[in-house]
């Protein structure tokens, strides 16, 4: 069920120069549904897919709604695409361990035809999913009475008497039909905590806390792994890998994150097993030892800018960080999120919150930098405006 809220007001700023944020639509999950674990729009902003911990992907269409008669405005609305159950939960019987079906990444692919295409993954398994839009058909002419009880007998005494059925298709009422393409399994011995489309829209990565694969989408037989990182020592945890990004112009360049807070650019065209990167932004100090600033300055997510693949954008556990690669040796900008928890960190430590992952979006001029925090807030930085965005999310 959708319910829809108030039309918004015309103008999109106020006077402070802050964005004015509205409540659009609250879309409440039904009844007794996992908790959502992942969201994601397609490029084009027409489509909402999110999954949840019980491994099914939910996707809504978003649209324009009819012309207010109070503000004589449009709004955005949305209505139901289609659900389906992607993945179940698995038992890895090598490792004595079990596999849960929550979703973990959803990545669109662009639209081809009436089909939309995405990626889907639990901690293992990635799943390719195409949906397409079929036509409602209706048939007339037929040399049969259709309707309901009728028992009346068609007799066909010579070929003047035999017609030609006609079909006839409806493009304003579809049927939406769900096919899985492609499983990619059995190449990651950890769970993924990456997964990234590749600029050529035929190749993709994936990567675990050791190592990053680039499949190709029409092959699951065959992985290459770009990096495999093997740990000297069991207690060697030094820069396990804790996210990838793809540039969003050139299919070789890729990067990823670690948990030492360094982030490393690769370049596929210089080498192809890219154990040594092209080139490397830290955060910390190599020698870095204290445990609670290790953490803080691990890199939960990252992504490349929109309009350049010299610009990227990092996220920690305190703050939001832009990097230029024109300028390696330390972070342009540093949009701090919530500093005010730096004198808490024992507490947060204790209780395992220090290990919470946040997540960043960019805006499609990178101008805006939008990411999370906890209490239901939401922060928006305004590269160009040094006013600060903070909206409180009920």
């Amino acid at each position: 069920p959708i319910g829809q809220c108030a039309s918004p007001p015309s103008d999109t700023f106020v006077r402070s120069g802050r964005l004015k944020w509205y409540c659009n639509e609250i879309l409440r999950r039904i009844e007794g549904s996992g908790p959502i674990s992942v969201i994601e729009f397609n490029k084009e902003g027409t489509h909402l897919a999110y999954g949840n911990s019980d491994g099914i992907v939910s996707i809504i269409e978003i649209g324009q709604a009819d012309l207010s008669e109070i503000t004589h405005h449009r709004h955005s609305c949305s209505k139901p695409y289609q659900v389906f159950l992607s993945h179940e939960p698995e038992f890895d019987c090598l490792k004595s361990q079990a596999i849960e079906e929550k979703i973990s990444f959803i990545r669109w692919l662009p639209r081809s035809g009436l089909s939309h295409f995405l990626l889907s993954s639990n901690e293992r398994t990635i799943k390719l999913w195409q949906l397409t839009e079929l036509p409602t058909q209706s048939f007339t002419n037929l040399n049969f009475p259709v309707e309901c009880g009728c028992r009346r007998k068609v007799v066909i005494r010579s070929l003047s008497d035999i017609k030609v059925p006609i079909c006839l298709k409806n493009y304003e009422n579809t049927n939406i039909r769900v096919q899985n393409k492609k499983v990619f399994a059995r190449a990651h011995g950890f769970s993924i905590v990456g997964l990234s489309l590749s600029a050529d829209r035929e190749t993709f990565f994936s990567a675990d806390p050791l190592r990053i694969n680039m499949w190709n989408l029409e092959v699951t037989n065959e992985v290459f792994s770009v990096i495999d990182h093997m740990l000297d020592r069991l207690d060697d945890r030094s820069h396990l890998i804790t996210g990838i990004n793809c540039s969003n112009s050139s299919p070789s360049l890729f990067a990823y994150g670690t948990n030492r807070g360094s982030i490393f650019l690769c370049d596929t065209r210089s080498r192809s097993i890219c154990d040594y990167p092209s080139l490397a932004f830290h955060s910390l100090a190599a020698d870095e030892s204290d445990v609670l600033t290790i953490l803080t300055n691990s890199i939960s997510d990252l992504k490349f800018g929109q309009c350049s693949d010299y610009v990227i954008f990092s996220r920690d556990y305190m703050s939001v960080k832009t990097w230029d690669s024109r300028m390696p040796t330390h972070s342009v900008e540093v949009h701090p999120v919530q500093l005010h928890l730096r004198k808490h960190l024992t507490v947060l430590y204790e209780t395992e919150l220090l290990f919470d992952d946040f997540k960043l979006s960019i805006s499609s001029n990178d101008r805006c930098i939008m990411t999370g925090s906890y209490n239901n807030t939401v922060k928006i930085f305004d590269r160009y405006n040094p006013i600060e965005g903070s909206y409180k999310l009920i």
